[in-house]
């Protein structure tokens, strides 16, 4: 390979073929006899390098037992990072860098031809200390050992990248779910073309060092959570605990347990509310509603329903919605918005009682018979309702001309430093209300109590203070200020009204 310096390590032999002195002589001096490298003895290298770094567990863990590697020295320039370590995060590599400028790089980087370059496979974080000090002037690491590797396919390029990480460092949440998806589905396709025996789960587990119940929550989370919650956990926004909570969930409710700790499923729009009574009335409960009677009911009595009205669940479904609906109580059913490209997801639910049924299923399955019989009754109902109004306002006015004659009631009491004069209305009861008035505040009015300050107190026949609206007894023991004069009038207007009554008897 022109251009590099190549060690080439066998199980007898280690031999050094010579180019680019300057380079080799200040970062690698080793002084290796094959009797050495059998007993396994530690030959030291100039700035750092040893045997036991090259043969290290990094090295091993890419490179089958026994096997040969061939150390290239590479140009740093042609050393290019792999765009599958995106599910690292190279962090801070200042010590790191600070260690490599003391002791020299102790362990050569992995990588695979890629196009007239190299791409890294394994050492992206000493790459990038490397790269900083070469950048920075440092002439000993223009050219970094490597060890090259050709992988048959992408997928072991990638289950090398990642089996070189999993164990070298504390992973982040974040950086574990991406490990485990990326290195999940690469096992997936080289078992599919025969390269990996075994379950991928046990795979996963071998390569990751991660235990059932973790490959189990991260599996759970992969699959079923968001990408929203995904990029939640790669933020350090939540916890791998929450984000596995929230994989339990229905996607809708995921964010905001996310953010929350709690969430609940999104309600219909009135639209889609509607939309199901209807589908309901007309489709899936036409027989039951269709056999009710109608007549002198409402919302609230017209059924009590009952239970096998959908023995199990039904869908209803137009060209913009789909819904799941299931009985679960008497008179009350549970239903579910699908998703249309899921239908094991809800987008929302609501609760549909048979009351919210009665308008719509009266209007299509009344008889005629009932809707004549309820029209004459309406239609009487109005006239009586006309005639109590045009009652009441009668005697409503009679009690303001009762009020307007307030000087003419008995004088019961008066306060003239005050200004005050106190006098009752009886009732027909026997009991009475006394009323002051502030003789400063007497206005010109046509009709209604001629004074604009007043307060007041209702007794009842046996003389104990009683409620001033119902003449209930009360424990109130002061005076109450009236606020509005029409109160009065409701109250004299009640007892005229009880007069008449008692007359035409």
């Amino acid at each position: 390979m022109a251009g590099a310096k190549i060690v080439q390590i066998g199980a007898e032999t280690l031999a050094m073929n010579t180019l680019h002195a300057k380079t080799a002589t200040a970062l690698w001096k080793p002084t290796i006899s094959a009797k050495i490298l059998n007993r396994g003895r530690k030959t030291e290298m100039a700035k750092g390098f040893s045997i036991d770094d090259v043969l290290g567990d990094q090295s091993k863990v890419t490179r089958p037992a026994g096997s040969r590697m061939d150390i290239v020295m590479l140009p740093i320039e042609d050393i290019v990072d792999n765009p599958e370590n995106a599910i690292y995060e190279i962090g801070d590599v200042g010590m790191l860098q600070a260690d490599i400028a003391e002791h020299g790089l102790r362990t050569p980087l992995e990588v695979t031809p890629a196009g007239g370059k190299y791409m890294l496979v394994a050492g992206h974080r000493r790459h990038t200390a490397c790269l900083g000090l070469h950048n920075g002037g440092d002439p000993r690491f223009d050219r970094l050992p490597c060890i090259v590797v050709n992988y048959d396919s992408q997928d072991e390029e990638l289950v090398a990248l990642i089996t070189s990480n999993a164990t070298a460092r504390e992973l982040t949440d974040g950086e574990r779910l991406r490990q485990y998806e990326a290195l999940k589905g690469a096992l997936t396709r080289l078992k599919a073309a025969g390269k990996v025996d075994g379950r991928v789960r046990e795979e996963l587990a071998r390569r990751t060092g991660e235990g059932s119940g973790t490959l189990a929550r991260l599996n759970a989370i992969s699959a079923r959570c968001i990408p929203e919650v995904k990029e939640m956990l790669a933020r350090g926004e939540i916890t791998m605990t929450r984000a596995y909570e929230c994989s339990k969930l229905y996607k809708v409710q995921q964010v905001m347990y996310a953010k929350n700790g709690y969430s609940s499923m999104p309600c219909f729009t009135p639209e889609q509310k509607a939309w199901i009574i209807e589908a309901l009335v007309r489709g899936a409960l036409k027989d039951f509603l269709s056999g009710l009677r109608y007549f002198g009911k409402d919302q609230w009595n017209y059924t009590t329903g009952e239970m096998g009205l959908l023995p199990e669940p039904v869908t209803c479904s137009d060209n913009e919605w789909m819904v799941k609906v299931e009985q679960k109580h008497a008179n009350c059913f549970e239903c579910f918005l699908l998703d249309p490209a899921d239908a094991n997801e809800y987008l929302a639910k609501e609760v549909v009682y048979l009351g919210d049924m009665f308008k719509l299923a009266k209007k299509l399955y009344q008889t005629d018979q009932d809707k004549e019989k309820e029209k004459t009754l309406s239609s009487k109902k109005q006239d009586n309702e006309k005639a109590r109004k045009e009652e009441q306002e009668r005697w409503y006015k009679a009690a303001l001309e009762e009020m307007h004659r307030f000087d003419e009631w008995k004088k019961v009491a008066q306060a003239k430093e005050l200004g005050l004069v106190f006098r009752e209305y009886v009732f027909i009861d026997g009991g009475r209300m006394v009323v002051a008035v502030d003789e400063e505040s007497r206005q010109k009015v046509a009709t209604g109590l001629p004074y604009d300050y007043y307060f007041g107190v209702r007794f009842g026949a046996d003389g104990t203070r009683v409620h001033r609206e119902t003449g209930e007894k009360t424990d109130i023991k002061f005076f109450t200020k009236w606020d509005w004069k029409p109160e009065l009038a409701l109250r004299i207007a009640e007892d005229l009204q009880a007069r008449a009554r008692a007359e035409s008897d």
